[in-house]
């Protein structure tokens, strides 16, 4: 199997943590988990999760994985009592920055009704193809 994904969620966390610094320095005030959450104990919050990967067929010789379809869904979470869903998108924005400059591909991204209604959700989906080098290239 291909994996990538420390890899992934390495780069989107860095380039969260550097565009809102006050958000995320401590575990007190912001959480980037790589596990899906359905209450998040601390706000901002974003998961980002590998959700499938699966074998490109195309490029598989016999017995060798070459390359993998990979697909990545991410979870915003603000509580913010004014701007929760401007809060929301400009984490969007920056994660989705992040994933062009690694070539994966935007599925969707749209709000998500939440358990609770003083939580806003964002959920965006992105795909792409990875090689056995980690190289990544869209579809």
């Amino acid at each position: 199997m291909i994996d990538v994904e420390n890899l992934i969620f390495s780069r989107l966390s860095s380039a969260i943590r550097q565009a809102f610094p006050s958000n995320f320095t401590t575990s007190t005030n912001g959480v980037i988990t790589g596990e899906k959450i359905s209450a998040p104990n601390s706000f901002p919050a974003v998961s980002i999760v590998e959700i499938s990967n699966t074998v490109y067929r195309r490029s598989q010789t016999v017995n060798v994985e070459n390359h993998a379809n990979i697909s990545y869904e991410i979870e915003i979470y603000s509580n913010l009592s004014s701007g929760r869903k401007s809060q929301c998108k400009a984490i969007a924005t920056v994660v989705d920055n992040a994933m062009i400059e690694i070539n994966m591909t935007r599925i969707m991204l749209q709000p998500i009704d939440n358990a609770t209604a003083s939580i806003y959700r964002m959920v965006g989906r992105y795909s792409g193809v990875v090689d056995t080098t980690g190289t990544i290239y869209q579809r």
